[in-house]
């Protein structure tokens, strides 16, 4: 049996909470939640009353945690200038480590992460949940397999009204999130890492109102004739709701686009568009499953290696560095 915690237990902890009884249930091991980590007891307290903390022991202290259980994994869901600390006290102590995204607040210690990893020997996986969204997965298998040609273009968006403050307001300090570009814009980032590979250089523009980097939008240099950009934003308001995620790739055959849970292709060839189907499942508790997986059968993630997440956040760090610079950065 592999025995796990959650640390943290915020949006994104309460999310990997929602999603534990389909990880026990669908893992390739038998495996258990048994406790729970939150400096604030009383949102733990609030999940046990709602029945979602399946009789967990509480912590309020990681090295509590630590010291009294006996953990094969840990998933942390934590503010993002605490991954890499927390993280690499985890993975110290020979556990194996599933931490939410961003890796890490910056480059140096993102890299810091995966030695450690290495070093410890267990596995390290980010929660990069949109590699693992059905509707990501299929465009994947449409890119790699050509059957509409190959891409000539692709345009990603995502749209967001600004987050809460979160704990101690670290969600608008961007010091401590790395703004929207870091924390929202990092989803696609990764994707795009994860579709075409890296870029050999971008090209960024940001503005920094509400926020650091509460919009950026991004052109990708690739040294294939193919032409890819993104853009983010948190600004959104009551009245100007934003749209989530969206996509429109371009195929020497037709067009591809994805926008308000639908996914459509549009040959070149035909006036009447075709659905495309893909299935409905909790990409959260896929990454998780798929992180057990790698952990039993001693092998790396074909879908999410750390060492590739590791590149995501070198990207979005180079878009950060542009956007200030107002110039290109070479990768």
């Amino acid at each position: 049996m592999l025995k796990y915690a959650i640390v943290g237990v915020g949006t994104l902890g309460h999310t990997h909470l929602y999603s534990s009884t389909q990880v026990m249930k669908d893992a390739c091991t038998e495996v258990k939640l048994v406790a729970l980590c939150d400096i604030r007891e009383e949102i733990i307290t609030d999940a046990d009353k709602e029945g979602k903390a399946k009789g967990c022991r509480i912590y309020t202290n990681v090295d509590d945690l630590l010291a009294n259980e006996e953990l094969d994994f840990v998933v942390t869901a934590l503010p993002t200038y605490l991954h890499a600390e927390i993280g690499i006290k985890i993975m110290k102590k020979g556990i194996h480590l599933f931490s939410e995204k961003p890796m890490a607040i910056n480059y140096e210690e993102a890299a810091e992460m995966v030695k450690v990893a290495k070093e410890m020997n267990v596995k390290l996986m980010i929660g990069q949940c949109t590699r693992f969204e059905p509707r990501n997965q299929k465009l994947k298998e449409i890119i790699d397999s050509k059957i509409y040609g190959r891409v000539i273009q692709a345009y990603f968006t995502r749209t967001a009204s600004l987050p809460p403050m979160g704990w101690e307001g670290w969600f608008r300090d961007g010091a401590k999130s790395g703004g929207a570009a870091l924390d929202l814009h990092v989803h696609d980032v990764d994707l795009i890492n994860y579709l075409f590979g890296m870029p050999k250089a971008v090209a960024s523009l940001a503005t920094s109102y509400l926020t650091e980097h509460d919009f950026i939008r991004s052109l990708y240099y690739y040294e294939e004739d193919i032409a890819v950009n993104s853009l983010c934003e948190w600004g959104r308001t009551v009245s100007f709701p934003g749209e989530g995620p969206t996509f429109f790739v371009r195929f020497e055959k037709g067009i591809v686009n994805y926008a308000k849970g639908k996914m459509t292709y549009h040959p070149e060839d035909s006036k009447e568009p075709e659905p495309i189907e893909f299935a409905a499942d909790d990409s959260y508790a896929l990454e998780v499953l798929d992180f057990i997986d790698c952990i039993v059968n001693n092998k790396k993630s074909t879908i999410n290696d750390c060492e590739s997440t590791l590149e995501s956040t070198r990207l979005a760090l180079a878009e950060k560095k542009s956007a200030n610079i107002k110039d290109i950065v070479k990768l």
